[in-house]
């Protein structure tokens, strides 16, 4: 299957990666006004989470299972919509379609802070938020996903992810932490307004990019055979088989403890505010910067599987730890070094996955990597949730970073194809 899809691939690769092209991505015009769209999306989507979390715990005064299930909520969307979603990023111009979702995310949050007024809100005005924001963000992400290789030369591919990590780690330095002094100063719906604000704002930047087109012409199967090709790829593709393995322990066990439980153990364990949390978010962030930047200036390194692996092996007993935390600034420094991880993660996964598929089927294969990342997560929170009202949010860090541990070194020393890729 993948020979005969690749063999039908019809976008030709932009540029030919000579001598005399670009150096960096940011010489790419393209993929410059892609990535300064990318630093304000980020910075919004990334603080939505964070600020839906502190509404629940802080503005309305609910539990820890209340904002596991409002994060559950919000990424229900995507099991739904996602697999469709990567379809559409192949037949329809990219430009198109991820204009009108952020056209329509602005309108969410837009109107989300109208109906909060000068309070928190009411619990049924943010689940219909989520679900809204939920649904427009499925729509476009795979669609983002597959730019970075559409907009670029292959000799380029890692340097665009790097830096389309660095825009995302911007957006984890700054967003939380913004979000949450905008909520300090004008109440829970400035908090809002600023995350619509930078939307538009990125809406601006994506206007001056041009379109590399849609990946295929002429496309006559049906939604169900197109989606059907794009995880039979995936899954006759032993290597891309195992990091899609993995990135689903991340999406499951790993990100809703970074973006979900560290909130409520902060309150809970600590006796701080919710939003006392975006400082280690921040960190986090910072720390995902510094490896990005060092893969954008290493190129394409050697071992990329097997660093990729130890990376993992890492984040893991980092998460574990964390739930033995009993002050801020322990957190602060094991969320820093979880950062660190996460770079390599971030990057060597989806930049071996993507180095490794045809354009023609990219879009499809971006959103099952958009399901499996982003749609598991929403089952995670909702479980660590109601495991942390049962126990405390720290055993439950430290059973979903063990249980992760053990099942990526078992996947360290029984897949040798994973720790080949290079």
């Amino acid at each position: 299957m993948a020979e005969t899809i690749a063999s039908t691939e019809s976008t030709p690769e932009p540029g030919d990666g000579s001598s005399n092209g670009p150096t960096n991505a940011m010489g790419v015009p393209a993929f410059r006004a892609f990535w300064l769209n990318g630093v304000t999306f980020f910075m919004a989507s990334n603080a939505l989470r964070f600020v839906y979390g502190w509404v629940v715990l802080d503005g309305l005064d609910r539990g820890e299972g209340w904002q596991g299930l409002i994060v559950f909520i919000l990424g229900l969307p995507s099991l739904f919509l996602l697999l469709p979603a990567g379809v559409w990023a192949d037949r329809i111009d990219p430009k198109k379609l991820l204009l009108a979702s952020q056209l329509a995310m602005l309108v969410v949050l837009a109107g989300t802070a109208v109906l909060m007024g000068d309070g928190a809100g009411t619990l049924g005005l943010i689940v219909v938020s989520a679900v809204l924001a939920g649904i427009v963000s499925a729509v476009g992400g795979p669609v983002r996903q597959s730019l970075v290789p559409a907009l670029l030369p292959s000799n380029l591919l890692f340097s665009g992810i790097a830096l389309n990590a660095l825009a995302m780690t911007t957006s984890m330095v700054l967003g939380a932490v913004l979000a949450e002094r905008f909520g300090r100063w004008f109440g829970f719906d400035g908090s809002f307004w600023w995350m619509a604000v930078l939307i538009a704002t990125g809406i601006v930047a994506l206007l001056a990019m041009e379109s590399p087109g849609a990946a295929t012409s002429g496309e006559v199967t049906t939604m169900r055979q197109a989606i059907r090709e794009g995880m039979t790829f995936v899954w006759n593709e032993r290597a891309i088989r195992t990091l899609f393995w993995l990135l689903a322990i991340s999406g499951l066990l790993m990100t809703p403890v970074m973006f979900v439980t560290i909130q409520a153990h902060v309150k809970a364990e600590f006796g701080r505010s919710a939003g006392d949390a975006a400082p280690v978010l921040a960190l986090m962030g910072l720390g995902i910067a510094v490896s990005s930047v060092f893969i954008m200036r290493r190129g394409n390194m050697a071992n990329k599987g097997e660093n990729f692996m130890r990376a993992m092996i890492g984040g893991t007993t980092l998460v574990a730890l964390m739930g033995f935390t009993t002050a801020l600034w322990q957190l602060l420094v094991l969320g820093f070094l979880m950062g660190l991880c996460g770079g390599f993660f971030i990057n060597m996964n989806q930049g071996l996955i993507q180095a490794n598929t045809p354009q023609a089927v990219m879009g499809r294969v971006m959103g099952l990597y958009a399901l499996v990342s982003i749609g598991l997560t929403p089952f995670g929170a909702l479980g660590l949730g109601f495991l942390a009202e049962a126990t405390s949010t720290g055993t439950a860090m430290t059973i979903s970073g063990g249980l992760s541990l053990a099942l990526v070194l078992a996947t360290y020393f029984t897949a040798r194809s994973i720790r080949e890729l290079a």
